[in-house]
């Protein structure tokens, strides 16, 4: 069984204060004896130290990522850190990092999940990564070598993002390092079952007509019914001089045709050439819908996956870790904070949960008969109950 307390503060400028503030909610909750922290804040407390303070004031392993928002029960914002320590006697936890290069990643990636195994016999039950914003890289390709080095291990977790204009500020945080390119993970072993649980856009957001991806290379998408994106959105009626608009607006929702739910991609930008740069792969021969998000939209998903969550919960459950997209965050416009004071709202008797905003998120789908397989979505909420 895991216990978590959570802690919060929004002391961004003294890092002593800071720590102090952390610690004091904290002590005297019953350690067990094992612990894992993680730590969620807004870019100014990295800037500052407030982050790596907490991490060296605390005896135990903590990882961590920068984000738009933040919650944990009593308190949610934007310039806040948000800590959440899961401990337990019979759940162990091991931690690792790597700094990676922006090709082969698979080596480095690959050499420190074998160091962070060696230190624990068994198989891990699962993956908690937290994985820098690396704009020339892409998401998903970090999260499928996570996948294939870990032989399938369930993954759980999220692209680290900030609110600057080219999101340069956006780090992962490893017991007080935080790192611009780093991989970040904590591997938990012992009897555990995790539940997932995630959300993109309604039914009546996706359009009703598909095209199939005929051409495209990673994440860029070339063409759909031998068409350049530009041309297929035309199609559906999307003008050349909305296609700024379209990015956006208008996330793509991919079905692999294996049976998994479909996936969200945002659209980061369109080509001089007419293809998209897409948040994730985009592979040829799975089905394409243009969708649509807005903040009633947001608001509903969010709802809708929490119900979700509290029915699971009555059959055990003690911790839950949410990541919501930024692109959601962004369509709430002016109500920045209506998604995070929903999720307050909603899990008032829940006193294990932490929420942060992310860049990418990482979180299985299930399959028609019940298997997991590891997915990388945009556009999405997504949620573990531990």
């Amino acid at each position: 069984m895991i216990k978590t307390i959570t802690a919060f503060t929004f002391e961004v400028d003294e890092p002593d204060t800071a720590a102090a503030e952390i610690l004091e909610q904290i002590e005297g909750k019953g350690l067990c004896k094992n612990s894992l922290g993680i730590l969620i804040c807004y870019s100014d407390f990295v800037t500052s130290g407030v982050a790596q303070a907490i991490c060296a004031a605390v005896p135990f392993d903590v990882i961590g990522m920068t984000t738009a928002g933040t919650a944990v029960p009593g308190a949610a914002g934007e310039l806040m850190l948000s800590f959440m320590v899961l401990t337990s006697d019979d759940t162990e936890f091991v931690t690792g990092s790597v700094d990676i290069p922006d090709r082969d990643i698979d080596g480095p990636i690959g050499r420190a999940y074998r160091e962070a195994c060696a230190k624990h016999p068994g198989r891990p039950a699962m993956m908690i990564p937290f994985v820098s914003f690396i704009e020339s890289l892409g998401g998903e390709v970090i999260a499928q070598s996570l996948d294939k080095i870990s032989e399938g291990l369930p993954l759980f977790g999220s692209l680290s993002v900030d609110l600057s204009k080219d999101f340069s500020l956006n780090r992962s945080i490893h017991n007080g390092k935080a790192g611009k390119r780093q991989v970040v993970f904590a591997l938990l072993y012992g009897d555990l079952h995790p539940s997932f649980f995630l959300a993109s856009l309604s039914e009546e957001k996706i359009q009703k007509q598909r095209g199939v991806i005929t051409k495209s290379e990673e994440n860029i998408l070339m063409e759909v019914n031998n068409m350049t994106v530009i041309e297929y959105l035309q199609s559906i009626g999307i003008q050349k001089q909305d296609a700024a608009w379209a990015v956006s607006v208008f996330p793509f929702v991919i079905d692999y045709n294996d049976g998994t739910k479909p996936v969200s991609r945002s659209i980061y930008l369109i080509t001089k050439e007419g293809y998209a740069a897409c948040g994730g792969n985009m592979p040829e021969n799975a089905t394409l819908s243009v969708g649509g998000i807005d903040y009633g939209d947001v608001m509903r998903t969010t709802g809708k996956t929490l119900e979700q969550v509290l029915q699971k919960k009555n059959e055990g459950g003690s911790c839950l870790l949410m990541f919501s997209c930024l692109a959601r965050y962004y369509v709430l416009e002016s109500h920045t904070t209506d998604e995070m004071n929903k999720i307050q709202d909603i899990l008032t008797d829940f006193s294990g949960y932490a929420f942060g905003y992310s860049g990418g998120e990482i979180c299985p789908v299930y399959t028609e008969n019940g298997n997991i397989v590891n997915r990388f979505h945009n556009c999405t909420f997504i949620a573990c109950l531990l």
